[in-house]
């Protein structure tokens, strides 16, 4: 994994002197951030040490079903959806097997549609709520629970919940669900490298013992105490001079389809972990090159209120080669073609004096994509620090949570507003 910074360290971006000149608030994020980890206010580096011994116990116990179903909210799921889709790629479920579908959202379409798709009684689900009082979640959840209560004898076994507490702890207890906890210093989007994302992982042949490999490296990488050799460190000194700048808004556009979901990842991470007393970047996921005919106008003719950062993959796992007899497009891998692509709207940003930083993998594996998803992790630690908040809570949302729960007491579905 190589990153480079070129096309930010110009007029528009930064100047290795603005990352110089900040050496004491750069050495204070670092060491700051440190000393929470330090003291176990912070655990999801601790993570990389545990033992991946029982997940081998889950990878056997999976041999009883034919399919998997997640069950989760925002950090609870995306991280797992991202790795499953980057190392297992587009249409999975065509022909791979377990089949795995995820539940995300409360639109009954959906869930209706899953369980069409799916025998309960040859499911192994995962609930995931780190409170245990998701309201997604538990609706989904209970939904699920009535019809195996119905139809299939032992139901309990089919369950395997991942919490620390709440409503879905105690059920998973009277229950006898199979129950995994999540530390109390693990915040939910810093999460995937817990039973979160572990367990059911596990499940779906993705090499987990790799997975952490890669966030090993990128770990000691980020302990460098000089910015400029701390990939994740540097990266989050940048975005800080960039929102400095008045680039309020974090573009990240990987030319890969498999690592679109690891966009939505990123998305969440940023937003809700520095989107905090009035201030924070805008995430924006886009992907190459289909976004170049329909975003990329706005990118570099619109507002310069965008820092951009690209994720290429030198070789893909698949590849094939064009056939169209003359002119540019002879014989040309589509590799190729896309890579090209993202090197043009790199130029052409830069052209247009839009600060862009790139991302280079050389082939997308689990060791690759774990050192990336952890490169974030911490990137999104030190720039709470820089920015003065608190990465790792999510206080607004509690509000709607809150009024929600109010909402469905009164009987009013969306029909009234209501007063605080």
């Amino acid at each position: 994994m190589i990153m480079q910074w070129t096309d930010v360290l110009g007029a528009e971006g930064v100047s290795t002197k603005d990352i110089e000149n900040m050496g004491n608030e750069i050495e204070n994020a670092r060491m700051g951030f440190m000393e929470k980890i330090k003291n176990g206010e912070i655990g999801f580096t601790n993570l990389l040490n545990v033992d991946l011994g029982n997940y081998d116990e889950i990878k056997k116990y999976m041999e009883e079903f034919d399919y998997i179903l997640i069950i989760g909210m925002g950090g609870s799921i995306l991280g797992t959806e991202a790795i499953h889709e980057g190392i297992n790629g587009l249409y999975y479920n065509e022909h791979g097997f377990p089949k795995v579908y995820f539940l995300d959202n409360s639109d009954p379409e959906k869930t209706c549609r899953v369980l069409n798709l799916i025998d309960l009684e040859k499911t192994l689900i995962f609930v995931v709520s780190k409170s245990g009082n998701t309201l997604e979640t538990l609706a989904n959840f209970s939904i699920i629970k009535n019809i195996l209560e119905k139809k299939v004898k032992n139901y309990e076994k089919n369950i395997i919940a991942i919490t620390n507490g709440g409503y879905l702890k105690k059920l998973a207890e009277k229950g006898g669900y199979i129950l995994f906890n999540i530390p109390e210093n693990v915040s939910g989007r810093y999460s995937v490298f817990s039973d979160v994302g572990l367990a059911p992982l596990s499940c779906l042949g993705i090499n987990i013992k790799e997975l952490i490999s890669g966030a090993k490296i990128m770990d000691k990488l980020c302990k460098k105490e000089d910015v400029f050799e701390n990939p994740a460190l540097m990266s989050a000194t940048i975005h800080y001079l960039m929102y400095k700048k008045r680039k309020n808004i974090s573009v990240i556009m990987p030319y890969a389809e498999r690592l679109y979901k690891f966009g939505m990842w990123y998305r969440q991470l940023w937003a809700e972990s520095l989107g905090k007393d009035g201030i924070g970047q805008t995430p924006l996921v886009s992907l190459g090159a289909k976004d170049q005919h329909s975003l990329l106008q706005l990118y570099m003719d619109g507002p310069k209120d965008k820092i951009v950062t690209f994720i290429r993959v030198n070789t893909f796992s698949e590849d094939i080669k064009t056939e169209y007899g003359e002119g540019n497009l002879n014989m040309h891998n589509l590799s190729e073609i896309i890579n090209s692509e993202q090197l043009a709207t790199e130029m052409s940003l830069t052209n247009h004096k839009v600060p862009n930083v790139k991302i280079i993998l050389e082939e997308l594996n689990e060791t690759t994509l774990g050192m990336l998803l952890y490169m974030y992790e911490m990137q999104t630690a030190f720039s709470g620090e820089l920015f003065g908040v608190n990465s790792f809570d999510q206080p607004a949302v509690e509000e709607e949570k809150k009024l929600t729960w109010r909402l469905l007491e009164e009987g009013n579905y969306g029909n009234k507003r209501i007063s605080k």
